[in-house]
């Protein structure tokens, strides 16, 4: 998944699907991004530094 904010893209890496969906369908997509998402510091639960990048 890649994620724009302030015209910043931000790739999420391995993220599963329910992931995914329960995003989308979150009341708040900013919040649910910010609980589950977003890492804290710079190892995200998604970073694509530390997780396997998708082939496309």
């Amino acid at each position: 998944m890649v994620v724009q904010l302030r015209s910043i893209y931000y790739p999420y890496c391995e993220m599963p699907a329910a992931t995914f969906e329960a995003f989308l369908a979150a009341p708040s997509m900013g919040q649910y991004y910010n609980a589950n998402i977003k890492g804290s510091g710079s190892d995200g639960p998604f970073d694509c530094r530390t997780h396997r990048v998708p082939k496309y």
